[in-house]
């Protein structure tokens, strides 16, 4: 069993986790670190991240406190997750093959969705699971799936629990299977996970029990989450036409004071239906949450003030007063707009910068991320940014993330290296991490294995462990890797 375990830490090389397999996170994981008052034990309190998270599990005799040596223990079980070359090496060969590395990443694939088998847990086969047969989330969750709380899994409980757990999150919730004593009323006592957690908000009379009524409610609201209509009537629970601070449940509360345009201290129908009408398509028709500038200038003056401003105008209302005048003209607020028209994809003009027409952009007048980056974009350090350095950072950023480098464009000698002379960039910050072995120069493999883990590819491909490429991964390729890869996290 424990050769198991080890061989399903092997699937470490194939996920971030590769941090504690090189032992870099030893440092971070020291027992002084945690013990704060130098007592020589970690109590709940001190321990912090994953230790808190898996602190009964360290806790071995259960005092509450973990000692050194059960600190030493849970390191030493850490390490032992550390995958060996011997690991991915079946045949004892020396080397690595490809399909013996597939083979590894295969074990991992479905390494937290394999079906807990009730036979193999039931040590004693008697046709039940007891705690001190029960593990991990089986074990945590043991009081949940022993409905009738007799002390041990039924098949019938662990069957439950199977179909629960299929299409998590979608399964419907049934109301007769929570309703223990069937007598039509959920109380606290009988309501678990979500349903004990929302209970309040669900007994909308406060009466101390779920209806059925009011759980029909809560599985309306949740057919299409997220874009039911909001009813008025449902909030305003005197009937008086307006709802108040207190009749406002969820997000209607948390922005209250946001729907209330006449501060008034109570939502009329009127201001919830306009609270309704913006957040229809909310994020992708524009249409309905264009705000107008009619509508902001409400003394029709010409200008908005930062008294009229409001939200995101009034936030941001310095940057949109380009003329640093005290109010917003017309003319400032349709720049604003076009310049959210397309935000990240918007074409920036030269000459809107350029404010002199001189042909060159100093830093008084760059702006935004233009101001921030300028030195980079200013790419000979002169100064300013020429009409040619401005069309070369917007060519850089067209299709930002998913843009091919070309490899030839960089290597300017084509001796088919980059050296730190030839990278720019990103390219240049990165140099040392994408640079494999260390030589100085980058090649094309080097960068295609950066693009790869760029794209998502958290899990290391055969070919950045073959360095030579010579269709094998020696014990020395594969300890370089867990290195560099350590390297990269610490």
């Amino acid at each position: 069993m424990k050769k198991l375990f080890i061989l399903s830490g092997v699937a470490l090389i194939v996920s971030s986790s590769l941090t504690m397999a090189a032992g870099n996170n030893s440092a971070k994981y020291d027992f002084a670190k945690f013990d704060l008052n130098k007592d020589g034990q970690i109590s709940v309190v001190e321990a912090t991240g994953k230790l808190a998270k898996h602190f009964d599990k360290i806790d071995a005799d259960s005092n509450d406190l973990i000692s050194e040596a059960e600190f030493a223990e849970m390191k030493k079980m850490r390490e032992a997750k550390k995958p060996t070359f011997a690991d991915f090496d079946k045949n004892n060969d020396g080397s690595i093959s490809s399909a013996e590395f597939d083979a590894a990443k295969k074990m991992k694939q479905g390494k937290r969705h394999h079906k807990v088998d009730f036979v193999k847990v039931d040590v004693n086969k008697d046709g039940q699971i007891t705690k001190d047969e029960a593990k991990g989330r089986l074990l945590k969750g043991f009081d949940k799936i022993d409905s009738d709380a007799n002390g041990s899994i039924s098949t019938t409980e662990f069957a439950a629990l199977e179909k629960m757990h299929k299409g998590k999150g979608n399964h419907k919730l049934d109301f007769g299977s929570i309703d223990a004593n069937n007598d039509n009323q959920i109380t606290k006592d009988e309501a678990k996970g979500r349903l004990l957690k929302g209970f309040d908000k669900i007994d909308s009379d406060a009466n101390g029990s779920i209806s059925t009524t009011e759980f029909a409610a809560l599985e309306k609201m949740h057919k299409g989450k997220g874009n039911h209509k909001l009813d008025f009537g449902s909030f305003d629970t005197n009937n008086d036409s307006k709802i108040t601070k207190d009749e406002a449940k969820g997000r209607l509360s948390k922005h209250f004071d946001k729907v209330d345009g006449d501060k008034n201290g109570v939502i009329t129908q009127a201001e919830f239906s306009e609270m309704q009408k913006m957040h229809k398509g909310k994020g992708h028709k524009k249409g309905n949450k264009e705000v107008s500038f009619a509508k902001l200038d409400a003394n029709s003056d010409g200008a908005i003030t930062k008294d009229e401003a409001k939200g995101r105008l009034a936030k941001h209302f310095d940057k949109v007063d380009t003329d640093a005048n005290g109010s917003i003209t017309s003319a400032e607020f349709e720049l604003v707009k076009n310049m959210k028209k397309g935000k990240h994809n918007q074409k920036v003009s030269f000459s809107t910068i350029d404010a002199n027409n001189d042909g060159a952009i100093t830093k008084d007048e760059a702006k935004g991320r233009l101001a921030k980056h300028f030195e980079k974009v200013d790419t000979d350090a002169n100064g300013s940014i020429t009409s040619a350095e401005f069309e070369l950072v917007k060519n850089m950023k067209k299709g930002k993330h998913d843009q091919k480098v070309s490899f030839s464009t960089i290597d300017a000698n084509n001796d088919g290296a980059i050296t730190k002379d030839e990278a720019k960039g990103r390219l240049l910050n990165n140099f040392d991490k994408i640079d494999g072995n260390a030589d100085g120069k980058i090649t094309a493999q080097e960068l295609d294995a950066k693009r790869a883990d760029r794209k998502g590819n958290k899990r290391p491909t055969f070919e950045m462990l073959d360095t030579d490429g010579n269709g094998k991964v020696s014990n020395t390729e594969f300890a370089a890797f867990q290195q560099k890869y350590a390297d990269s996290k610490a």
